[in-house]
């Protein structure tokens, strides 16, 4: 067939997209199991999720959540932690376990025939952990050092103290990470007591997508979870302070000196992932500063030459999480990409809104892939994990690319209006703080605050 190459190819609609059905089912022990088919290969893929990420730590127990979830695969029931890994070795397969702000999850994918074995393995690891006292010494010395190697990343910096500032004391005010005063006064009481706590079958959910029949998931995941039983009493629940919003602008500095560069991250408490303002948002914060041609970027990036990118985004949680800016400039320019920033979020807020270009060209970044983000079983549970944490419905995958399209150029404004407020940012910069104090101020921010983290 012969092509015309002297223009560009015709753009065809969007691809329709439908997410394969559900199955829901408890077991007896009230355990949550939901299965997907995915018959295209024989591999297996399993997520357990676990509500409760380090929002859930104790008050002056920061990184107890994720310090319980690293010690896991340290020895469970009879096997060392060695024994446990050459198992899962010869199974093919490779524990993944993940601490959020929101919740905890563990991740295995292997071969379709080692799925009942792996299985058993993994409710073996979180039903009979050991908790040895050596493991957590080991693993706790280890938490501290790293936690004392980014003290030096300003990244790390930039963004622990961006999370301070915003939230203080509340839930989301420290990285699940932890703090190094935190991790030093945990004990292996502490960690058994966050496990009895927080690893109970009948708050969590075993997601199961690959090469087999909901029914063949089904008794899988009994026979694999059926004897597990959550361990003592819940206890007392961690009191739930409220997030609050930011209520004033603030500067941050933490002091470099001689300092290359200087990261930034600037933004305020936003909005939590059920809003109904979500697809609005999503499709604002695309063409703000969600994608390489973001206005954000092609000023700081291309038109500035600040950086070598920039991007914003809102952080979905389960309560209001943020809306940032984040990116990293050469020291001289601190003070004028601060102020690039703001003037791109009050421009777009009130001076210079999206045109329909750019929102049309916002929605097909959203769009044109999204059906390859579920190619894999791996891909489906890990989007199942977001439909339950986040209580969405049983079809927003299939209506995510509807939900965009039908976004308006009067809902971007409407959500812009209410969801940007320039007026309260928070800034935080890591950096020389004898070489930018000066243009700080020339481009009128407050003198900046002085920050001491735990």
């Amino acid at each position: 067939m012969r092509v015309d190459r002297s223009r560009l190819p015709e753009v065809e609609p969007d691809p329709s997209f439908t997410f394969p059905s559900v199955c829901k089912v408890i077991l007896p022990n009230g355990l949550s199991v939901w299965s997907v088919e995915h018959r295209k290969i024989p591999v297996v893929s399993c997520l357990l999720l676990l509500p409760g990420g380090s929002a859930e730590d104790p008050m002056g127990q920061a990184g107890v959540t994720s310090l319980t979830a690293a010690l896991l695969d340290e020895g469970c029931g009879k096997r060392s932690g060695l024994e446990l890994h050459r198992l899962l070795g010869r199974l093919g397969t490779q524990l993944n376990v993940r601490v959020g702000m929101d919740a905890t999850t563990l991740r295995l994918t292997m071969l379709r025939r080692f799925s009942n074995k792996a299985l058993s393995l993994l409710a073996e690891l979180v039903g009979e952990p050991r908790f040895e006292l050596e493991a957590f010494d080991r693993l706790r010395k280890l938490r501290l050092d790293r936690l004392a190697q980014l003290r030096e990343v300003p990244a790390a910096i930039a963004d622990r103290a961006f999370a301070h500032v915003l939230y203080r004391d509340q839930p989301y005010g420290h990285l699940p990470f932890g703090t190094e005063s935190a991790i030093r006064r945990l004990t292996r009481d502490d960690i058994v007591a966050r496990h009895s706590q927080a690893y109970r079958p009948s708050e969590a959910i075993v997601i199961l997508a690959g090469d087999a029949t909901h029914a063949e998931f089904e008794q899988m995941a009994g026979e694999a979870f059926g004897d597990w039983k959550a361990v003592g009493t819940v206890g007392q629940q961690s009191e739930r302070i409220p997030h609050g919003e930011s209520k004033r602008a603030s500067l941050v500095v933490w002091d470099r000196p001689q300092a290359a560069q200087s990261e930034l991250r600037i933004g305020h408490v936003a909005v939590a992932r059920n809003t109904p303002d979500y697809f609005p948002l999503l499709v604002m914060n695309t063409a703000l500063g969600g994608q390489f041609t973001s206005r954000i970027n092609l000023n700081l990036r291309e038109a500035k030459g600040y950086t070598y990118g920039a991007q914003s985004s809102f952080d979905f949680r389960r309560e209001p999480g943020p809306f940032s800016v984040q990116t990293s400039v050469h020291t001289d320019v601190t003070a004028n990409a601060i102020q690039e920033v703001l003037g791109e979020l009050h421009a777009v807020r009130d001076g210079r809104p999206l045109t329909d270009s750019e929102i049309v060209h916002a929605k097909r970044t959203l769009t044109r892939g999204y059906p390859q983000g579920f190619e894999t079983a791996n891909q489906i549970v890990r989007g199942l994990a977001q439909l339950a944490l986040h209580d969405l419905p049983h079809d927003h995958f299939t209506q995510f690319s509807p939900s965009v399209t039908a976004v308006q150029s009067e809902d971007i404004v409407r959500v812009t209006q209410t969801h940007l407020d320039p007026l309260h940012l928070s800034t935080v910069v890591v950096g020389d703080l004898t070489v930018i104090k000066d243009g700080l101020h020339d481009i009128g921010l407050d003198a900046p605050e002085k920050i001491v983290l735990p």
